[in-house]
């Protein structure tokens, strides 16, 4: 098991739980307009119009109770991003979380996230294609977070940054207080990029609707290992459908015939 641990952040996590539950325990999202309420200096702020369903709560306390470590095994449009970003900001409530580090398997989830972020009052940076267009903001914003001029930071990436020399050479600056997310993250169980996932940031969740790597145990469990096990509520297609809680999109199955 990865042997980083948040000893020097100090969460009381006991604490943070309760809190949560006392905070949360009556709402469920709901998005009634495209209107956001928003908060000085790009801090994480949950916007007004969202709730979180009861499930997405579950998941946010069941992960405080892993102590800021789990991978949450959810269906496509379930709402994981929204997820995410609640325990970012419960975390920047509680702890005054720095960073924000979000890693995608490709360039259109970033723009996605990015769209998200902006609801929650986050600024973030964008970390992909050419290092010259993103590492002297990077470094900058790292340096002023270090120095206290600034309160928080958020960087969305790819998996093809993560392993670029000018990112990984920026890793050693993130503060202890930062939240690395990595998204469809059974993309990053392979030996290259889960070898380049920074091992000095201790708080970590991985989202996913397939945590499990097909044919790659090895590399499933090289995953599960830097982020944390499975965590409940597993959330199904199935169970989306149910409670109708998925947001629309299309889903072309496409068969094709194994030759010999």
């Amino acid at each position: 098991m990865d042997e980083y641990n948040q000893i020097n952040l100090t969460i009381d996590w006991h604490q943070l739980i309760k809190d949560y539950q006392q905070k949360f325990s009556h709402n469920r999202v709901r998005e009634k307009n495209k209107s956001y309420q928003l908060f000085p200096q790009a801090t994480p702020q949950t916007p007004q119009t969202i709730r979180l369903r009861d499930y997405q709560q579950e998941a946010v306390i069941n992960w405080f109770k892993n102590k800021g470590r789990g991978t949450l095994k959810m269906a496509t449009g379930s709402g994981k991003t929204i997820t995410a970003l609640a325990i970012a900001t419960e975390l920047y409530d509680k702890i005054k979380l720095q960073v924000l580090l979000i890693i995608c398997p490709y360039r259109h989830l970033v723009v996605q996230w990015q769209k998200e972020c902006i609801k929650f009052n986050l600024n973030p940076i964008l970390a992909f294609e050419s290092v010259y267009n993103w590492q002297s903001k990077l470094s900058t914003e790292l340096y002023n977070i270090q120095s206290n001029q600034q309160p928080f930071l958020t960087i969305i990436t790819t998996n093809s940054t993560l392993i670029n020399q000018g990112f990984q050479a920026q890793i050693r600056f993130f503060p202890e207080k930062t939240l690395i997310v990595g998204d469809e993250a059974h993309h990053l169980g392979s030996p290259r990029l889960e070898s380049s996932l920074p091992r000095n940031i201790g708080l970590r969740l991985a989202l996913s609707a397939t945590p499990e790597r097909y044919f790659d145990e090895e590399g499933t469990d090289a995953l599960l290992d830097y982020f944390g096990q499975v965590i409940k509520p597993e959330f199904t297609l199935a169970d989306a459908i149910k409670k109708q809680a998925l947001v629309p999109y299309l889903y072309y199955p496409i068969f094709v015939k194994l030759t010999e």
